[in-house]
């Protein structure tokens, strides 16, 4: 606990200061975290490289590598976007983020209906999701709760709602309805939640099997609400474009299968724009039945 507790503070005393400087030296020092982090964490490295692999099979090695290597420098400096968003001014959020189709978030919550934000875990999620309450009041924005670091905890907790009305935990699957059937917005990343279930199915992610957890398809048929896909995307200038598609047509469709695995192409398609700004650290493809194999055994 105490090492956990160090590393809170340490992480803090030296992020806290760089919010200050000038946004593209602070992506400066998060490209040069990730890559360090690239060299010494051999595991996520590994994981990722998997992903990478069994997603992109006609990548050349040595492309695959250099996907590796920029979603690392990706990473790095998401956790410099984290402390932007967290500690910096509005008005300097408000400058580096450009929201685009916000006509199309106004029609599908016109009728009072909830709408599900849709969107998926990139390495932009932290700053973008913060951006976007700028834009959109009242969202309640699910998450995953820091169970055994209740100091990280309660720095993520203020961070984030210094924007959000609210913040959900990702498995509070009642409060999200609450939330959805009150006409409140609902960020929400899906592609991650697959903590296998009868609700549970098996669909093609890069034409690789994986699991999909069925609660989005659940929450939207019981609140009637609407689902409006959300992109982030980190510019090569530094700046930022956050995306609000158009509203889902015909979702749910009473065919769970076929909603879920459409789900799963629309965040290929997104992420197709740039692989690297994809949580790839993450086994995606893990938890999946007996009779498909374990793509990260070395």
């Amino acid at each position: 606990m105490c090492v956990h507790v160090f590393r809170l503070v340490f992480l803090y005393a030296v992020l806290r200061p760089i919010v200050m400087l000038p946004y593209r030296f602070q992506l400066g020092v998060g490209r040069v975290l990730g890559r360090i982090a690239h060299r010494l964490a051999t595991k996520p490295r590994w994981i990722a490289t998997c992903n990478i692999a069994a997603c992109f099979p006609a990548l050349s090695p040595e492309a695959r590598d250099e996907l590796v290597y920029r979603h690392f420098e990706s990473l790095g400096m998401s956790g410099i976007e984290m402390a932007f968003a967290w500690w910096g001014s509005e008005r300097r959020l408000r400058k580096r983020v450009q929201v685009v189709g916000q006509d199309n978030y106004a029609k599908a919550a016109a009728d009072g209906r909830g709408v599900v934000l849709l969107t998926a875990h990139f390495t932009t999620m932290e700053l973008c999701g913060i951006a976007l309450s700028l834009h959109v009041p009242h969202i309640h924005a699910v998450y995953r709760r820091f169970e055994k670091n209740p100091l990280a905890e309660t720095m993520a907790r203020d961070g984030r709602l210094r924007w959000a009305e609210a913040l959900v935990e990702r498995d509070n699957v009642i409060e999200m309805v609450r939330a959805l059937r009150a006409g409140k917005p609902l960020w929400f990343a899906s592609d991650q939640l697959v903590r296998p279930d009868k609700r549970s199915v098996i669909v093609p992610f890069f034409g690789v099997p994986c699991v999909a957890h069925g609660a989005i398809v659940d929450m939207v048929r019981m609140t009637n609400a609407r689902v409006v896909p959300i992109v982030p995307l980190r510019l090569p200038d530094g700046t930022y474009r956050i995306s609000i598609g158009t509203p889902l047509e015909d979702f749910p469709s009473g065919d769970r299968e076929a909603d879920l695995a459409r789900l799963m192409k629309m965040f290929e398609d997104r992420i197709r724009i740039d692989p690297a700004q994809y949580m790839w650290v993450w086994k995606r493809f893990s938890r999946r039945p007996p009779e498909y194999p374990d793509i990260y055994k070395r």
